[in-house]
């Protein structure tokens, strides 16, 4: 009994780490052209200020992974981060992760898979692109490719803790 309760924790365990470990990361491009679909939505991780000042695709819903702190001077978890992805999403929605580079966005991927998410996907150039050699957001990225991108806000789509709906 022991035993086999033991593999089948191994096998889940190993199915959630080949879950997250199996991102597929696509282009601004194919997730502008994906988040067409029905049941597909453009999750962006960004902080709020970021989401905000920067610009953000009019489709993106804010939901950060991390807030910045003021007094750390660095940027903290979203102790909420999956509690507010299930609070607007259902497990088998196409969730399309965009942030600045790519980074956030392939973690927070990650973490939905790990929670049970079952078709996601990071943008890998994310909103800005890499930078160049002066430090610029340039190369590649959303919003360098001329995809469109607002700073209106839509209240349905601005963050709100999952605590505060």
């Amino acid at each position: 009994m022991k035993r086999t309760l033991f593999v089948l924790a191994a096998v889940v365990l190993f199915i959630s780490a080949a879950r997250a470990q199996g991102v597929e990361t696509i282009t601004p491009q194919k997730a502008l052209e994906m988040s067409a679909a029905e049941r597909t939505f453009l999750v962006d991780v960004r902080s709020v200020a970021e989401y905000v000042l920067v610009g953000h695709p009019p489709m993106a819903w804010n939901i950060p992974l991390s807030f910045w702190s003021e007094t750390e001077a660095s940027f903290v978890p979203n102790e909420g981060f999956l509690d507010d992805l299930k609070s607007h999403f259902k497990t088998d929605d196409v969730l399309i992760f965009i942030c600045r580079g790519g980074g956030r966005s392939r973690r927070a991927a990650q973490t939905a898979a790990t929670a049970g998410f079952i078709r996601i996907f990071n943008v890998g150039e994310g909103f800005e692109g890499a930078k160049d050699e002066k430090g610029h957001f340039v190369v590649g990225g959303w919003k360098s490719a001329g995809l469109p991108y607002t700073h209106d806000i839509d209240p349905q789509r601005a963050y709100r803790p999952s605590s505060a709906k």
